[in-house]
């Protein structure tokens, strides 16, 4: 049998999802661990843990299946100097992620889900309860465009992760993308069986403070 024009097909398959899932956001830029500042003059602003949010989405297939939720802050401070943001600290409830387009009247593939999220596939929220992200240094653009710098803790594992913020209204906005594979989240599955999961996680978030 003659498997070319299967073959180029099967490229021409590919090379479309591969287009389809590049996205413009921006990817959090890692670096060396580093070690934050003391500031002892600043003033310490605590978040707002009823009104801030975290988002994730995540893809797999090259795009073409997504799942997003949200997950909970369990704590969080700025520190404050002269109005400025200089530094921060933030833990995330692992055990508080949950999946939000898959509507509650579909109880069942909800809590599998979630439950598989939390499991030792993803986050093992059992032996990794909190994650945790710690500001190092903050480089102001504008009087509200920043870029930030902080250690990303997830699993134990920490890296330094840099990208633009906005800092306006008392809150922090932001919008970017990890690889999922630095942090040991997820496996790689396999394009076959349709379990090919795609390295990037989008995380959105807005921290507002009391």
């Amino acid at each position: 049998m003659n498997n070319v024009p299967f073959m180029i097909l099967l490229i021409i398959i590919l090379s479309s999802c591969t287009k389809r899932h590049k996205t413009d956001l921006q990817q959090a830029t890692v670096t060396e661990l580093s070690v934050s500042k003391e500031y002892y003059k600043s003033d310490t602003l605590a978040v707002d843990l009823t009104r801030s949010i975290i988002q994730w989405k995540g893809t797999k297939m090259r795009g073409l299946g997504k799942h997003e939720g949200r997950i909970e802050l369990a704590n969080g401070f700025f520190t404050i100097s002269d109005g400025r943001i200089n530094g921060g600290h933030f833990i995330a409830d692992m055990n508080s992620i949950t999946v939000t387009d898959i509507p509650d009247h579909e109880p069942v593939p909800r809590r599998r889900f979630n439950n598989h999220m939390k499991s030792e596939d993803f986050f093992d929220s059992a032996s990794y309860p909190v994650s945790k992200f710690e500001i190092t240094t903050v480089q102001y653009k504008s009087a509200d465009s920043l870029i930030v710098a902080g250690n990303l803790t997830i699993k134990e594992i920490t890296r330094n992760i840099s990208f633009t913020a906005k800092f306006k209204d008392k809150a922090l906005e932001a919008r970017f993308t990890i690889d999922r594979f630095q942090w040991n989240i997820g496996y790689k599955g396999s394009w076959v069986d349709k379990t090919l999961v795609d390295k990037d996680i989008l995380l959105n978030f807005q921290l507002f403070t009391e």
